[in-house]
């Protein structure tokens, strides 16, 4: 029986690529955040910190180049971490314009989940196979591409 105090929804399309993407991106999210809360971590912290991990000193559109965030949604992730006392920001002596940011003690100590990626492809790999796993990686990376293309031609 219908609820009478909300409207019936509109029959999900089951053939939508991106509800399904959506959805499983979200679901993704989820459970990276649910595993590093008790790191006292979000995932986009934890995307920063890993590039910082490879090479520390990076400048904020370095980091966001490298998150695929917006510089300023980075800056202000590196805020949060920086109030947090995992990074710090530093002005170049030769040229005060440029900022780049570094780890504190505290950040390089969270350097143990350097390989946190692969718990989540583990999880998320679950059942398939190797052929599997690469064509999905693959399938995945043509599907951004083509998003990518459209957008420019958009534009």
């Amino acid at each position: 029986m219908a609820n009478p105090t909300l409207p019936d929804l509109p029959k999900r399309p089951e053939n939508s690529l991106g509800r399904k993407l959506t959805f499983a991106s979200g679901a993704c999210l989820a459970m990276c955040q649910k595993l590093l809360e008790p790191h006292a971590l979000t995932l986009a912290q934890w995307v920063l910190l890993s590039a910082l991990w490879q090479r520390d000193g990076l400048l904020v559109s370095q980091l966001a180049a490298y998150s695929g965030n917006a510089a300023p949604a980075t800056s202000r992730i590196v805020d949060r971490m920086e109030e947090k006392g995992l990074l710090r920001r530093a002005r170049e002596a030769e040229d005060r314009r440029v900022v780049r940011v570094f780890l504190t003690d505290e950040g390089r100590a969270l350097s143990r989940l350097d390989r946190f990626h692969e718990t989540v492809n583990d999880a998320l790999l679950d059942g398939f196979t190797a052929a599997e796993a690469a064509m999905l990686h693959t399938l995945l990376e043509r599907v951004e591409f083509n998003a990518r293309r459209r957008l420019e031609d958009a534009t």
